[in-house]
């Protein structure tokens, strides 16, 4: 694992971050699975990159978003690293589709509080039903996770964590959620 130093950009650099995150979505056939906000919107968010730019962070509140990490990054491997310093600067939250993610996020210590079934009307813009079909036949849920610091290394189960009705009662699921 690498453990590379972040720094963060100027809200005036929230192009820059806007696009390596395009770069990567890039033809990449799980792009839709990423949210890429505009650049107004990471202008208000704290962002974090390594040295070379090719990967980073970036915390928008307490909720960590948009973590990406070129192929070609001098950091191999430094996504955890990168979550970590993320949860140390205050990020306690994020969600993410119950496809690859919630297995690398339980790995930095966040933990399943809510799911949200998929529904179609809010597919993502591209997103690919076949592409994902290993993935609740290409539906996957969306999984609320909040941090807890006791389960650094844990492992995610699948299904866990309870339904909700809305997007925002997930998020008040994890803005809530307290360590035991």
């Amino acid at each position: 694992m690498s453990a590379p130093t972040l720094y963060e950009l100027d809200p005036a650099d929230s192009g820059i971050y806007r696009a390596q995150m395009v770069t990567l979505t890039d033809k990449n056939p799980y792009a839709a699975s990423v949210y890429v906000y505009d650049e107004d919107e990471y202008r208000t968010m704290r962002l974090l990159v390594t040295d070379d730019g090719k990967a980073g962070v970036a915390l928008k509140g307490d909720e960590i978003v948009s973590v990406f990490a070129h192929k070609d990054c001098a950091h191999p491997k430094s996504v955890q690293s990168m979550l970590s310093q993320a949860t140390a600067l205050g990020g306690r939250r994020l969600d993410c589709f119950d496809t690859v993610l919630p297995d690398l996020y339980a790995d930095a210590g966040f933990v399943p509080v809510a799911r949200l079934r998929w529904n179609d009307d809010y597919a993502p813009d591209g997103w690919d039903y076949e592409t994902f079909r290993t993935y609740n036949g290409g539906r996957p849920d969306v999984v609320f996770m909040a941090y807890d610091p006791d389960r650094v290394g844990g492992d995610y189960t699948p299904g866990v964590g309870e339904y909700v009705e809305d997007y925002d009662d997930g998020i008040a699921r994890a803005q809530r959620y307290r360590p035991s």
